[in-house]
């Protein structure tokens, strides 16, 4: 205790000497020693013995500033907040070359106690990039010299790279384009603005992210243009002035590729481009063909065969001889088939229907559109359909004895091959197919000479006689039965079946696979198990294939 009592009072009389008066009075009356430290502070800034130095604000950051430019001055305010004169003998700098200009009037100042003064500080920079300096006070205020922060950002100019010619040409109908590209130190994002004195025409574009600069000039639009492109970064800008000379000293051809054009697949077909033109005497045109399908050829009629049927869009690209040369590029189609396409026509007034019964005529009419009739081979006209297993032959021919004859008997003004072929022969064809089914009859022929496949098709209805008839007798029948007698027209499968009147079938008489022919099987009125019907209406449906016969039958007992 002794030692710890001993060192207070050494301590006290020690801050007896060092502290302010007050202070040490304090200590002296035992005044604990934390209180008395905080106690000092506080006194000392409320009464501070000789200059003290302050300046508001202690940082300004003057942004980006163009490079060759100077920002707009700044103002720090310096304060003698001490009780004697404060003079300020200097302004040191940290980054003397990077531009930050300051000044606090002329050195030395005074600034007597409660007063103030301005330092005016600006930015004039250099190089590229961010920058900083501390300025120094140098005084005699008794807290010592005070340190401001500048700051700022040396800006350049964006620089085009390359430079930008000082003449540009544009001959009419040709595009003009023309992308401007600069650089920026500092890699700033770029923008750009266009202007041109006279204004440029409705169809120039100009893309102020790229400097790209679009035009298809007319004739009419000849003449020079003084255009000024502007790169900038948000602040610095750099424009770049050219002339644009747009000539009109030729003029662009016509491309006519004619058609459309049609065709049969591996059989050239001729094209025709001579038709294009050009408004300027005494030029020549060159052809340049794409046919769609991958090939391509030149001259103004070229011929071109295709291996697969489609449509095809046929390009033609003419190109004059001018200075500067023009082109011009127009398209056709070309409808390729595997065959001759043929429509197949009926008299006027006629029905859609197609009779199989007796040895009648039949008159169709053969209308082409791509070749002329008259290279119809008559010698090699057929009639076929598309109706699977449809009769006992799969194709027939016309029963015509002379050459057929030229007409229009569906009245629509274009000229038909009339053709016949007979009822007799038709039955053959479609013997299989059930009386009153709609089907396709396909007539077909080859050209002379090239032997170019000539096809159409007619929707019509089958009528004839029944491939299957039956009937039973007696009828009505009693306990001795009934015979059921049924024909045929066809080999196949046949099934001969009694129902009830309701639907329900009674008894399978027959179910086996026969040729053409007559036939017989027996009814004894008893279904399927072997049991005695009760009298009534019943059907037998005597069926082969799609063909059916129903006979009504009367049991009485």
């Amino acid at each position: 205790m002794r030692n710890r009592a001993f060192l207070n009072v050494v301590l006290l009389g020690l801050l007896t000497f060092a502290l302010a008066p007050g202070l040490a009075g304090a200590a002296s009356q035992g005044q604990d020693l934390t209180g008395m430290l905080a106690s000092s502070a506080a006194e000392r800034a409320a009464a501070v013995s000789g200059p003290v130095i302050s300046v508001s604000p202690t940082a300004h950051n003057f942004g980006r500033v163009n490079v060759g430019g100077t920002s707009a001055t700044f103002d720090f305010t310096i304060r003698n907040t001490g009780d004697a004169t404060l003079t300020i003998s200097a302004l040191n700098h940290s980054n003397g070359t990077a531009g930050f200009n300051a000044s606090a009037g002329t050195l030395p100042r005074s600034i007597t106690p409660g007063a103030s003064a301005i330092m005016t500080t600006s930015y004039t920079p250099n190089g590229s990039g961010p920058k900083s300096d501390n300025v120094t006070i140098v005084s005699n205020a008794s807290n010592g010299n005070f340190l401001v922060l500048l700051q700022g950002t040396a800006n350049n100019a964006p620089v085009y790279n390359p430079p930008l010619a000082s003449d540009y040409t544009a001959p009419a109908f040709v595009e003009f384009s023309l992308t401007a590209s600069a650089n920026d130190q500092e890699s700033d994002p770029l923008s750009w603005t266009i202007a041109s004195t006279p204004a440029l025409p409705v169809g120039a574009t100009f893309d102020g992210s790229t400097g790209t600069l679009k035009w298809t000039p007319n004739s009419s639009d000849a003449g020079d243009y003084a255009v000024t492109i502007t790169v900038t970064d948000g602040a610095a800008s750099t424009p770049g002035s050219f002339t644009l000379h747009v000539t009109a000293n030729n003029r662009p051809p016509t491309a006519n590729p004619g058609g459309p054009y049609s065709g049969v697949t591996g059989v050239a077909v001729s094209m025709d481009g001579s038709q294009s033109s050009d408004p300027d005497a005494g030029q020549t045109l060159t052809f340049s063909w794409n046919f769609g399908d991958g090939a391509s050829g030149s001259g103004p009629t070229p011929s071109h065969a295709y291996a697969s049927p489609g449509n095809y869009i046929v390009g033609l690209t003419v190109t004059d001889n001018g200075s500067p040369q023009l082109s011009n590029t127009a398209t056709t189609g070309a409808s390729i088939v595997n065959f001759i396409r043929a429509d197949i026509v009926r008299a006027t007034g006629a029905n859609d229907t197609i009779s199989t019964s007796g040895n009648g005529q039949n008159l169709f009419g053969i209308e082409t559109f791509d070749r002329p009739i008259t290279d119809i081979d008559v010698a090699t006209i057929r009639m076929s359909t598309t109706y699977p297993n449809a009769g006992t032959v799969s194709e027939i021919v016309n029963s015509d004895r002379r050459t057929p004859r030229i007409g229009d008997i569906n009245g629509n003004v274009f000229a038909d091959l009339d053709v016949h072929f007979r009822s007799s022969a038709i039955r053959q064809l479609l013997l299989h197919v059930p009386s009153g089914t709609r089907l396709d009859l396909v007539v077909s022929a080859l050209t002379r000479g090239d032997r170019i496949p000539v096809r159409g098709t007619i929707s019509m209805v089958k009528i004839g006689s029944s491939q299957v008839i039956s009937a039973a007798a007696p009828n009505p029948f009693k306990r001795d039965g009934t015979a059921i007698s049924y024909r045929v027209g066809d080999s196949g499968p046949v099934s001969v079946r009694i129902f009830s009147v309701n639907g329900a079938l009674v008894r399978s008489l027959r179910e086996e696979y026969v040729t053409p022919g007559a036939y017989e099987v027996r009814w004894n009125g008893k279904d399927d198990g072997g049991r005695t019907v009760p009298s009534g209406i019943y059907f037998v449906s005597v069926k082969q294939g799609l063909e059916a016969s129903t006979t009504r039958v009367v049991l009485a007992r």
